[in-house]
């Protein structure tokens, strides 16, 4: 009987340690994301600004604004824009082009007006990875003349 139970600790010890380890694993896949989606730009036109040539990855499609004052205290769950595009089409994307937001409602209802009810804020664009030459995004200064 004492070997039953020996093995009974053993066994819920070594479920701790895996529960830990995947925790970790699971931060270090959420620093990794954190890190890789800073780099991505978010614009509402078609133009990058030092960016004029890209090629469109497709399109992709999150949250924007998660404030609880604003989801009647629901917690959104899902992707950001930017986190999105990444988990779609990985470290190729390096803006999100021609961006939309809309207001979705909570289930309570119509909202005629997005700040007075409760809900949250979807975004929708074109995941875009640059090609060519940047341009220089301030102005260089003509050489100056000999007068």
């Amino acid at each position: 009987m004492r070997l039953f139970f020996l093995t009974l600790v053993i066994i819920a010890f070594a479920g701790c340690s895996g529960v830990q380890q995947d925790v970790a694993h699971l931060q270090q896949e959420q620093d990794a994301l954190r890190d890789a989606i800073k780099k991505i730009k978010v614009v509402s036109g078609a133009n990058v600004k030092g960016h004029p040539q890209y090629t469109s990855l497709g399109p992709t499609q999150g949250y924007c604004i998660n404030q609880q004052n604003l989801s009647g205290g629901q917690a959104i769950h899902g992707d950001g824009l930017r986190a999105a595009a990444y988990r779609k089409y990985g470290d190729q994307v390096d803006a999100i082009v021609n961006t939309r937001v809309w207001f979705v409602p909570d289930d309570t209802g119509e909202a005629f007006e997005p700040y007075t009810e409760g809900g949250y804020f979807e975004c929708a664009g074109t995941a875009v990875h640059f090609t060519g030459e940047t341009t220089p995004t301030t102005p260089t200064n003509p050489p100056a003349s000999s007068s």
